[in-house]
């Protein structure tokens, strides 16, 4: 079990908030593009703590790592034992089905990426975080965020 620091906690917040002031329109935020968006920074600072040297790829580029297949269920353990704290199961079944149009990301990657990387930068900057420690605070923020819209997010059961 990996145990977060303090500043990662108190970090995830303001990765959090920081997702929704980015991701805000005019009518609120979308639940499914705010979520998603804060997974694949977890994800993009993950792998980003490999120092694969990749010469060649492009961002946004596929790549398969076996680093990262080692790595990434650390942060989705991360994420499942916070949900499970607040009474928040995710339901398995649902894991590879089709995902309602209306639930689907707003964003590609790449596009969530331009979005929040200036603003988490300055956030793991502050805080002095190595990317896998970004990684695993964002992670955490995923959750708060998941918390918040769980309502709207129909692959959650309420234990």
């Amino acid at each position: 079990m990996i145990n977060l620091s303090k500043q990662q906690t108190d970090a995830a917040q303001e990765f959090a908030t920081a997702t929704i002031e980015a991701l805000k329109m005019p009518n609120g935020v979308h639940p499914g593009t705010v979520v998603a968006a804060a997974a694949r920074m977890a994800g993009s600072y993950l792998f980003r703590s490999l120092g694969l040297k990749l010469p060649g790829i492009k961002p946004g580029q596929f790549v398969l790592s076996i680093e990262a297949n080692q790595q990434w269920p650390q942060l989705t353990q991360i994420a499942l034992n916070c949900l499970a704290r607040v009474g928040i199961k995710v339901d398995n079944t649902q894991a590879g089905k089709a995902i309602d149009q209306k639930h689907k990301p707003m964003l590609e990657f790449i596009a969530t990426q331009k979005k929040l990387e200036p603003i988490y930068a300055p956030i793991k900057e502050r805080y002095g975080f190595s990317s896998l420690e970004a990684a695993q605070s964002v992670a955490v923020a995923t959750v708060l965020l998941i918390i918040d819209m769980a309502s709207n997010i129909s692959i959650l059961i309420r234990l």
